[in-house]
């Protein structure tokens, strides 16, 4: 059994930890040249410090802290309420994972101090602290979707006969891979457009 099949079974097992499933999808693409699947999987492991993709935008709600009633919900017009509802999850996918099973139902992020100038200096209110919340479900998903990345990934290769059997890839298989544009850019629509408002968390 070839290494793409393998990867594409455990994509599919749960119990595999999605650390061990983006090692053996490092593997893979480093043995057939594939930069910038490689590239990817490096961020997700280390975090992201360029441009962050589409499915890392986790949806909740930015919140201010009341000394009298706690965490209130912001008052904002509309248009800004659409920016501010969506924020680029940058850090690695272990972290990420941390959060993820450590957190009981609603993860919190604090807002960086920038952004927290800027929401201080248009409120009449005094100066207060602000965090960002988002359910638990928000950081499954990009794990979950990242796995289904993978998995998919593997299933092209297999389609277009790149198995890597014993761990080794033929030389047709590499330049295959290398060849076709749907496998060697396959990352490409991973990443939206970038927006006018980015919200950068630390």
């Amino acid at each position: 059994m070839g290494i793409v099949i393998e990867l594409q079974r455990e994509a599919l097992d749960e119990n595999i930890s999605i650390e061990s499933l983006m090692r053996k999808a490092y593997l893979v693409a480093k043995k057939l040249g594939l930069k910038e699947f490689e590239k990817w999987i490096n961020q997700e492991q280390n975090g992201y410090d360029e441009q962050i993709p589409e499915y890392r935008n986790i949806v909740g709600e930015i919140k201010a802290w009341n000394p009298y009633h706690g965490w209130i919900p912001m008052i904002v017009s509309a248009n800004v309420a659409d920016f501010i509802s969506k924020a680029p999850f940058s850090t690695s996918i272990s972290a990420l994972q941390d959060l993820y099973n450590s957190s009981k139902g609603t993860i919190m992020i604090s807002v960086p101090g920038k952004l927290t100038e800027i929401f201080n200096q248009s409120s009449d209110n005094p100066p207060t602290k602000f965090a960002f919340f988002a359910s638990k479900s928000e950081f499954y998903r990009i794990m979950s979707t990242v796995r289904n990345k993978i998995m998919d990934w593997a299933i092209l290769l297999e389609e277009n006969g790149i198995m890597g059997e014993d761990l080794t890839f033929t030389d047709v298989e590499k330049q295959t891979a290398k060849n076709k544009q749907v496998i060697n850019n396959y990352t490409n629509n991973f990443f939206a457009q970038v927006s006018d408002i980015e919200v950068n968390q630390g």
